[in-house]
């Protein structure tokens, strides 16, 4: 069986798999489920010379979309009905309208997530094939990059009524204890909607959500577009 370990990035991602026979394979790409080359000459309408830096031996590529990059023009993308992998010569399905391709980069996808795109690279898997049995260990950073960047979603933040400052005023922890001016985060939520509900020290309700309340606060976070809600 087929053994993969899989790192999402914010850029790259990072797989390292081994063979049922044991041998290691690696191979990384980029985490847009996407695979870049460039355009050495337009042999003809649906021909294309092309430099990868891919390291697959058998063509696996047929059905993927090739789009150039650089042009908005849609008639710039073509389906891949075969790559001749030896020779580095890709056929497609359809002729692209532009003849000033030669030097441009290119980029095929097939639309699948970032690990099954890299799994059917390591065990040369066509599209219309089935993956072979194996055991997947998936990790990102995706999630501590959005952190550390503030990119995340439009996050909405409800809390009990009467404790809608508890996350700014935080706690009594101080990292520099004698700092004259403390530097304190910004939160990572955008808006805070105060709840009318109350729970106590063990998790038993005082006092439920009622459904009015419910379809009022709905109503409200669809209308500034929360993206998330904690």
């Amino acid at each position: 069986m087929w053994k993969l370990w899989i790192d999402t990035g914010g850029t790259f991602t990072d797989c390292f798999a081994v063979h049922p026979k044991g041998s290691l394979n690696r191979f990384k790409v980029l985490s847009n489920s996407t695979l870049r080359g460039t355009i050495v000459k337009k042999l003809s309408p649906i021909s294309l010379l092309v430099d990868t830096k891919w390291n697959v031996a058998i063509d696996i590529f047929r059905g993927y979309a090739l789009k150039v990059l650089g042009s908005s023009n849609d008639a710039n993308t073509s389906i891949i009905e075969r790559f001749d992998v030896a020779q580095g010569i890709i056929h497609l399905a359809d002729p692209l309208s532009s003849s000033q391709i030669e030097g441009k980069g290119f980029e095929i996808t097939a639309g699948e997530e970032v690990p099954i795109l890299a799994a059917r690279m390591l065990t040369l898997t066509a599209l219309d094939q089935d993956l072979p049995a194996m055991e997947m260990r998936l990790g990102s950073t995706k999630g501590t990059n959005a952190l550390l960047e503030r990119k995340g979603a439009k996050v909405a933040f409800l809390v009990t009524q009467g404790f809608r400052d508890l996350l700014v005023i935080g706690h009594q922890q101080r990292p520099e204890l004698f700092a004259l001016h403390v530097k304190k985060p910004n939160p990572l939520y955008h808006r805070v909607w105060e709840v009318e509900e109350r729970v106590d020290a063990k998790g038993e309700v005082l006092m439920d959500m009622c459904p009015e309340h419910i379809r009022s606060l709905s109503a409200e976070l669809k209308e500034y577009g929360a993206e998330s809600v904690a």
